[in-house]
């Protein structure tokens, strides 16, 4: 684990130092960012801004990864386990566009770092819940506090980088979060197996008080940003072609969830092992969602944000069903994961730069929307695949999620119909 951790900071470095060298450090702004970069002590900006969306990404999917030993340790079912992480994006879906148009006015790294507090603080209380209701009530807080870090670190990604590059910036700091799906998830799943769910974490808070000092000493205290408003917020929600390309999010969401809800338990089924032998279907899928979000980056800048997310979505819609349905072994397994989560995860960064080309002035709130439509479709997903998986099974939860995957493609057209008739 530690060779992974090792080479993922080495892929961020390497990414970074690139990007950085097109990037601003202070003083920045969403229209024009500076030709020249100051070299002073936080040279690579966007290097923390994906850590700590690695360490956010970490302690909120490391459910997905140890659903046994959780329903175990507090006597639920899985389904009810699941509902942990159901809880979580929930809240997050509810508060986080609230949270980020009510703090709108504040500096970008006060906002950050509150954020952090409030995640760290959530963890620990995880950790020592003594019932599945105070369990929930932890999560919804620890969704609170992401719900202030993973929109303000795109919106000042988007700040640094130039129009050219402005999809690879996106996808280096989205970076962090799949990097959680690499080493996060499976590090979870192999805490929680091995020490308890507890004890996953209390890591996962450790964590995050780790990258809090990073991201206090490298965000400066002055980025220029545009402001938002809860005005803003309910413009954005009540225009029609606003609302469309943020649910299309939530569509997207949902339908991978099917699939990523019941991973673990579904590695139990088909491969007869415990702990290893869902920590490396969650590897490979990790490293999938990695390479997936890479390349979506270089997608999107190439061919355009929405053919871009239209490849990711056919190979979701015929990989998800196969992951669940065809019989494997490890080989197969491990491919296949590796597969699904690169398509999967594929379409977080074109769908990201749809939404910002949709409107210049409200990119922070549709940011904001766009966080939460991942985690609102998250809880969907969840809760759904629980129904699913009661009625008809597990292998079903892939049908099921590739259905709704054909139906995203529907929704993409339709949503570029309508921004294209605006225009």
């Amino acid at each position: 684990m530690h060779r992974r951790v090792t080479a993922a900071s080495t892929a961020i470095s390497t990414s970074g130092a690139k990007l950085a060298r097109d990037n601003a450090r202070d003083h920045l702004t969403t229209e024009s960012p500076p030709a020249e970069i100051v070299p002073t002590r936080t040279t690579f900006l966007l290097l923390p801004l994906a850590f700590v969306n690695f360490a956010v990404g970490a302690g909120a999917f490391l459910v997905i990864g140890m659903l046994s030993p959780l329903a175990q340790s507090l006597s639920m079912s899985k389904v009810q386990a699941a509902w942990v992480m159901s809880a979580y994006a929930l809240g997050y879906a509810l508060t986080s566009p609230v949270l980020i148009a009510l703090t709108g006015a504040l500096q970008r790294r006060t906002v950050i770092l509150g954020g952090i507090v409030i995640f760290v603080a959530a963890s620990l209380l995880s950790a020592i819940a003594p019932t599945p209701g105070w369990l929930y009530a932890a999560r919804i807080l620890a969704a609170i506090g992401a719900g202030m870090i993973t929109p303000v670190a795109a919106a000042i990604a988007v700040a640094t980088s130039t129009e050219a590059t402005r999809g690879q910036a996106l996808s280096f700091v989205f970076a962090g979060m799949t990097i959680a799906q690499v080493v996060g998830v499976p590090g979870g799943a192999f805490i929680g197996y091995t020490f308890g769910p507890s004890a996953a974490f209390v890591t996962a808070a450790i964590l995050c008080a780790l990258v809090f000092v990073w991201i206090a000493a490298a965000v400066p205290r002055r980025v220029q940003f545009q402001p938002q408003s809860l005005t803003t917020l309910a413009g954005t929600i009540l225009s029609p072609r606003h609302l469309v390309a943020v649910l299309l999010t939530v569509t997207i969401a949902t339908a991978g969830y099917l699939g990523a809800t019941f991973m673990g338990p579904l590695a139990e089924v088909r491969l007869g092992m415990g702990r290893d032998g869902v920590a490396l279907m969650l590897a490979a899928g990790g490293a999938g969602a990695f390479v997936g979000n890479i390349i979506a980056g270089r997608l999107t800048d190439r061919l355009g944000a929405s053919r871009a997310l239209l490849l990711f979505l056919i190979g979701q819609a015929v990989l998800l069903p196969a992951f669940t349905m065809i019989p494997y072994g490890l080989a197969l397994g491990l491919a296949l994961s590796f597969c699904w989560n690169f398509a999967g995860w594929g379409f977080t960064v074109p769908q990201q730069m749809r939404l910002m080309e949709l409107d210049k002035e409200t990119q922070g709130v549709m940011l904001a929307l766009n966080a939460a439509g991942i985690y609102l479709g998250t809880g969907l997903g969840s809760a759904i695949a629980g129904v699913v998986y009661e009625r008809w099974g597990i292998e079903s939860t892939g049908v099921v999620g590739g259905a709704i995957t054909v139906l995203a493609i529907l929704h993409l057209l339709f949503s570029d119909w309508l921004a294209n008739r605006r225009t």
